[in-house]
């Protein structure tokens, strides 16, 4: 028997710390809103856009119609991950190794794009479970007086005036891009081994299991330029998981 286990780790913070005069930001990529920016003071870079309308605990304040006010346009989201680890190993028995590859991604968030469309075309599971019980509410959020949120949004029209003003919302759309994934499953025969000859067979599954909060896609499945990688993603094709087998031949 023989194994091995191999584990980095890696934690970068990068901060703004000055811009030209009487720059506070600078776009990297987006819309008009959203945007991908970085701005002075902050961990590079950050989501830029249209906010919902908070008291002075950070509490959501909805209307008198339970839909989310909209507050002024700001930083809603923080990219940068507190860090990546990542981790393999093998294990080999005589002719035989198996190995694996994992990574954890922690922290960080994403503008996804395509989960908010997903609401606002009624095909998520949230809003499959708002049409099932006929109401939804915004969670832990104040009315306009301060008082806790009680509100029920009830009948199809009404929920789907919710939904559509969230999408309106860039904040809503943010999601947290931590991850957990099984990157790659390997499994090796080496059916001859000689000094001038050798034959080897292997079988693999990559990016084959996947654990997030992201609620509706892979976080890596970003798009955009090099700065804008990890940040922002719409209409996105989702990652793929991928199985091969290969023939290796040394002399």
């Amino acid at each position: 028997w023989n194994r091995s286990i191999g584990v980095n780790i890696t934690k970068i913070d990068n901060y703004v710390d000055e811009l030209a005069e009487g720059v506070e930001s600078i776009f990297l990529g987006g819309f008009v809103t959203p945007q991908v920016r970085a701005g002075i003071g902050d961990r590079f870079p950050v989501i830029y856009g249209s906010s919902y309308l908070r008291n002075d605990q950070g509490k959501v304040i909805v209307g008198e119609d339970g839909i989310p006010l909209t507050g002024a346009p700001g930083v809603i989201g923080r990219v940068a991950p507190d860090f990546l680890l990542g981790a393999n190993t093998s294990l080999r028995y005589k002719n035989i190794t198996l190995s694996a590859v994992a990574e954890w991604k922690n922290g960080g968030q994403m503008y996804s794009g395509t989960t908010g469309l997903f609401d606002l075309y009624g095909v998520s599971k949230a809003t499959g479970e708002a049409r099932d019980r006929n109401e939804v509410i915004f969670p832990d959020a104040v009315k306009e007086d301060g008082t806790p949120n009680d509100i029920k949004i009830t009948g199809y029209n009404n929920i789907q005036a919710y939904y559509t003003a969230l999408n309106n919302i860039d904040e809503s759309s943010i999601v947290d891009a931590s991850f957990f994934k099984m990157r790659e499953i390997a499994l090796k025969y080496q059916a001859i081994k000689k000094p001038k000859f050798g034959l080897g067979l292997n079988f693999f599954a990559r990016n084959l299991l996947l654990w997030t909060n992201s609620p509706s896609l892979d976080p890596e499945s970003s798009q955009g330029n090099t700065n804008m990688a990890g940040a922002f993603e719409r209409f996105t094709l989702p990652q793929t998981s991928s199985f091969g087998v290969g023939v290796n031949v040394q002399f």
